[in-house]
């Protein structure tokens, strides 16, 4: 039997499939080129912000590498790459410039707040409270000296919840306000004892550290000018503080004051 002749409007409708299949495969086609094309592969890298750890060993621990596809950078990829093997790096900004085929990884590193003491040996503290490196004494005197009963360290890990609380709160105060200090020590109850290069000792809640230290000195002079002996000066609850005097001074009983 003879085709039945198509329609105008059956004509109309396979044409313009057929431009759609045609500009569609030429779109297909465009997208295949633009992802090999070299334009749009990694050609540079800029890392800024790092002052500790090397650039081209930032590069090296992001997992990016010159000649790869810009489509295939993940920018959360990336900076977990490089956190999770370098702890004194706290986070990553990846930006593309896709004009300049460069990745740009911008570094934010933590700090030394402090040093642990345990065992004769002497650990740097990042503001996190893990474990960075091992120091020499001498590296450690810019530093607060942070001691607990902790005696087993490792790099790269905290040495205790306590010993982070006290380096959180560290990392919050000017160096400047700690140089009559010459040790932290975490009680593990919750306190820290300051002890001073005056010889008084202060104890202080660890959540509320920043704040003891505008009580401290002022606590301190007070019991200096009521003619007492270096002793333990509670801060850890509401004021007035309690002074308890060291077993070697002279006998009394506890006394508040410091308002």
């Amino acid at each position: 039997m003879p085709q039945a002749a198509m329609s105008p409007a059956d004509i109309q409708r396979r044409k313009a499939r057929n431009r759609k299949i045609v500009i569609g495969f030429f779109a297909f086609i465009g997208v295949v080129v633009v992802l090999e094309s070299p334009l749009a592969r990694v050609r540079s890298f800029q890392v800024s912000g790092n002052t500790t750890i090397p650039a081209q060993r930032i590069i090296a621990e992001s997992g990016l590498h010159k000649g790869q596809s810009l489509w295939q950078v993940n920018r959360g990829n990336v900076a977990h790459h490089v956190t999770s093997k370098e702890p004194m790096i706290q986070s990553v900004a990846v930006s593309t410039d896709w004009v300049k085929g460069s990745i740009d990884l911008t570094v934010r590193e933590r700090q030394v707040v402090a040093v642990y003491e345990t065992s004769g040996k002497f650990y740097q503290l990042l503001n996190n409270g893990v474990v960075y490196q091992e120091a020499a004494p001498k590296d450690g005197l810019p530093y607060p000296l942070v001691t607990a009963s902790q005696s087993h360290v490792k790099l790269g890990q905290a040495v205790s919840p306590e010993v982070t609380a006290v380096c959180k709160q560290l990392a919050k105060v000017d160096s400047g306000v700690l140089t009559d200090v010459s040790e932290f020590h975490v009680n593990g109850d919750g306190t820290v004892s300051l002890y001073l290069d005056n010889q008084f000792v202060v104890t202080c809640d660890t959540k509320g550290l920043v704040g003891s230290f505008n009580a401290m000195h002022s606590a301190v002079q007070y019991f200096i000018e009521k003619g007492y002996k270096p002793g333990n000066i509670d801060l850890s609850g509401a004021p007035p503080y309690l002074y308890t005097p060291f077993s070697n001074t002279s006998a009394g009983a506890n006394e508040k004051g410091a308002q």
